[in-house]
């Protein structure tokens, strides 16, 4: 998976500001943030000293984060030694803790904890960092900002695949194919509200099946004469189709759009198979709000 590209803010005195990507896992407290792997290119925080973003006096080309891990618990000393007895010795290891303080107050009141300090742990955020202007992020408390595209881009076309944004369409393009394909009755965009692409398929069985269907007279009453049609299965399809595809620049959303019309195409194509004749029609494996029933050709 392509991951979203990373910015520089230039601000107007100069410093460059980041927005740190913290780990998935909380680390602790972090303690610190060095460019390029010096640690002696500290950078400062904006707005809040545990907050996203930090600022630097030059454009970096990698950010680590120093994290201070709480402390390891090692064992339990008695607080009050007036206390000290067989019931409750004067240090107690963790395990010896766990079998002894299950719902008993009295060596949470009599016990303090004893722990060592864990080492720093770092996280990397890797550039390169796009260089942006523009002055220091909202703080949390402040109003708040809705960007709209800038000048450059609205006015400048021909640069737009090359950054973040969206291919729309793709419920509307798949349905003009699937109504192309063999065996499609109807396809229909957010059918009933529901969101995606409903599709319903007649297909036959795989040991053919005949029904006689009568003709009718002129005033719609069944006459003797008719022909015999194919029995055919009903099959529908809800699928859940985005209506975009999204991407850090076009190419690579012109290439997850690909992906997926093949996938939804290939859905669509599994449920035109023929229905099995043992039993019934009904021993496939339904995908989404799948349904079928049995009918003669119209």
């Amino acid at each position: 998976m392509t991951s979203l590209p990373r910015y520089a803010l230039r601000l107007p005195d100069g410093r460059w500001a980041y927005h740190l990507a913290e780990p998935a896992l909380r680390l602790g407290a972090r303690t610190a943030v060095y460019a390029d792997g010096d640690p002696t290119q500290l950078l400062v925080a904006l707005n809040n000293p545990q907050g996203p973003w930090v600022a630097a006096d030059h454009l970096a080309t990698k950010l680590t984060a120093v994290y201070q891990p709480n402390p390891e618990t090692i064992g339990y000393k008695l607080s009050d030694p007036a206390a000290l007895s067989e019931r409750y010795p004067a240090h107690l290891t963790t395990e010896e803790w766990n079998e002894r303080c299950d719902d008993r107050d009295e060596y949470w009141r009599l016990y303090d904890r004893v722990t060592v300090d864990r080492d720093p742990v770092e996280h990397d955020n890797e550039g390169p960092f796009l260089p942006l202007d523009g002055g220091e992020p909202p703080a949390p408390d402040a109003p708040q900002w809705r960007a709209n595209l800038p000048v450059e881009l609205t006015q400048r076309a021909e640069y737009r695949h090359a950054f973040p944004g969206h291919i729309p369409g793709l419920k509307q393009h798949l349905e003009d194919r699937i109504k192309q394909m063999p065996r499609v009755q109807y396809c229909f965009v957010d059918y009933h509200q529901t969101p995606g692409i409903h599709v319903t398929l007649r297909v036959p069985y795989d040991q053919p099946r005949t029904a006689f269907k009568a003709d009718t007279g002129r005033r719609g009453q069944p006459l003797k004469s008719g022909r015999t049609v194919p029995v055919l299965v009903t099959r529908t399809l809800d699928l859940p189709v985005p209506a975009a595809v999204y991407g850090p620049n076009y190419e690579t959303a012109l290439a997850d759009w690909e992906r997926q019309v093949a996938f939804w195409l290939g859905q669509v194509e599994e449920a035109t198979v023929a229905a099995c004749s043992a039993c019934d029609g009904k021993g496939y494996v339904p995908h989404g709000a799948l349904d079928h029933s049995a009918a003669p050709a119209q």
